[in-house]
């Protein structure tokens, strides 16, 4: 009896060394093929955004940065498929009517004030003028290619179900591993991969920025022309 009991031990001992390794690799696997998902979410998004002609929401944005705190609420017209764009500001009420146009096909970034008065500059040049730390192209684009290309070794990518004003959403967030860049948070709809929200945070966890996406309306009839055209009597200086 001892013996018997002595091998079903032994069995049950090497039985758990086979199992043990394998639940650990199921788990490991798992854990991947989540982690990819974020990835494969983020990229049929840019997908099915490239696939639009045109797109028109409104943006309402928080930002909190650098002693800089302000809600700011804008209306978005985008010809994806003729790469013009025009955005302009509703409130707050120092920033009423200035509008910025991005004419990828002229190499044109112009931003229009309400003094009458608008900067026009080479694209390669926009970033420079930009005083919010807001990249106005990548909006133009809504491109959200930055998240899919991180590196798997410096960014963790996960993504997870949820609700979000009542619209099932995924939410994906990406953290900084090296805790330099802080992290990100960006709600897609679960239904065509269409960004609803995104927050973004500093290295301590301070949200410093939030975006809302809303009014969304895809492929309406957009003119190229009014969305290049500015209020009459503006003076243009070229930089």
């Amino acid at each position: 009896m001892d013996f018997l009991g002595g091998g079903f031990i032994l069995k049950r001992k090497y039985f758990w060394l086979k199992v043990i390794p394998i639940f650990i690799l199921t788990v490991t696997l798992q854990l991947t093929v989540f982690a990819l998902n974020a990835s494969n979410i983020l990229n049929e998004a840019i997908n099915n955004i490239s696939k639009l002609e045109t797109i028109a929401l409104e943006l309402n944005v928080e930002v909190a940065a650098e002693g800089l705190e302000q809600k700011m609420v804008m209306v978005l017209q985008s010809h994806l498929k003729e790469q013009v764009g025009r955005l302009e500001f509703k409130s707050p009420k120092e920033f009423s009517g200035q509008i910025i146009i991005v004419d990828k096909p002229k190499d044109q970034f112009i931003n229009y004030y309400p003094t009458g008065q608008a900067i026009r500059m080479p694209l390669s040049q926009s970033s420079q003028s930009n005083s919010m730390n807001i990249d106005i192209s990548k909006l133009m684009n809504l491109n959200t290619s930055d998240f899919a290309n991180l590196d798997p070794n410096r960014y963790f990518l996960q993504a997870e179900e949820t609700v979000t004003n009542g619209t099932n959403a995924y939410l994906i967030t990406v953290t900084d591993t090296k805790k330099e860049f802080g992290s990100q948070k960006v709600w897609l709809a679960k239904a065509d991969k269409f960004p609803l929200a995104m927050e973004a945070f500093d290295p301590t966890g301070k949200k410093v920025m939030s975006l809302v996406l809303a009014k969304v309306e895809k492929n309406k009839k957009l003119d190229l022309k009014k969305l290049r055209t500015l209020p009459s009597g503006a003076v243009i200086f070229d930089m």
